[in-house]
């Protein structure tokens, strides 16, 4: 039976960072911009473009995908988080029982995937687009969405139901380059024991309740170092 271990996560609570005021976002507007460049620039054969989704896929080294769409008036999915199914599936998984309206399980690729709308602008681009230019304008349309979490140098985008995608302010300092956060509960709900997904890690995580005191919520990660 796998214990529980605490792991101090970013916090990605946009009521607290508004209520911060309009300079203490941009700096961190700004600096989730300037720190998720050095992760493309660190790792630059990461990221490629699926034409044919008009998006940009992030591959980790263990093949889990972060992908955000190049348009967002465009159809389809403006995030999507994918990975290794089987896992899940060996931990209980029956997918079947997976809320539809996020998840879906793709039995030809053995792969889950995780979508999030988060609205419908459209971004315009003079010239070719780029990951950075792409990340850019989804901060500068949808800046609640980006959270920093002091304790761990973390920058990261919420994508809904406590899911997140998160790097490291630093990477040449950070054990923890890049996270992938998923949310237990729709996986405990449709059969999963949570501490039996091999590769992942099933944490209690500091957050910030909406009064602004701090809990510990269970969370799924799969976290890299990238460097060193």
């Amino acid at each position: 039976m796998n214990a529980r271990r605490t792991v101090p996560l970013m916090l990605l609570a946009a009521a607290a960072l508004l209520a911060a005021g309009c300079t203490a976002l941009d700096v961190v507007g700004r600096t989730a911009v300037s720190t998720f460049q050095a992760l493309l620039e660190a790792e630059p054969g990461s990221v490629t473009r699926d034409g044919t989704q008009n998006r940009w896929v992030f591959t980790s080294p263990g093949g889990e995908r972060f992908e955000w769409s190049l348009d967002f008036s465009s159809a389809g999915p403006d995030f999507l988080v994918s990975f290794d199914a089987a896992p899940f599936l060996a931990a209980g998984l029956e997918p079947a029982k997976l809320p539809a309206d996020r998840y879906a399980f793709d039995a030809a690729a053995g792969t889950l995937v995780l979508s999030f709308e988060a609205g419908s602008r459209a971004f315009t681009y003079r010239g070719d687009a780029t990951p950075l230019e792409t990340f850019r304008k989804v901060v500068g349309a949808y800046r609640p969405m980006i959270g920093y979490h002091a304790a761990l140098d973390h920058y990261g985008v919420a994508l809904g139901g406590g899911n997140m995608f998160e790097w490291a302010k630093d990477l040449s300092t950070n054990d923890k380059d890049i996270v992938f956060v998923l949310d237990p509960g729709p996986f405990i709900a449709a059969g999963v024991d949570p501490g039996r997904i091999e590769g992942w890690v099933f944490a209690k995580v500091p957050v910030m309740d909406a009064s602004g005191k701090p809990v510990e919520v269970d969370k799924i990660l799969k976290p890299y170092g990238l460097e060193g």
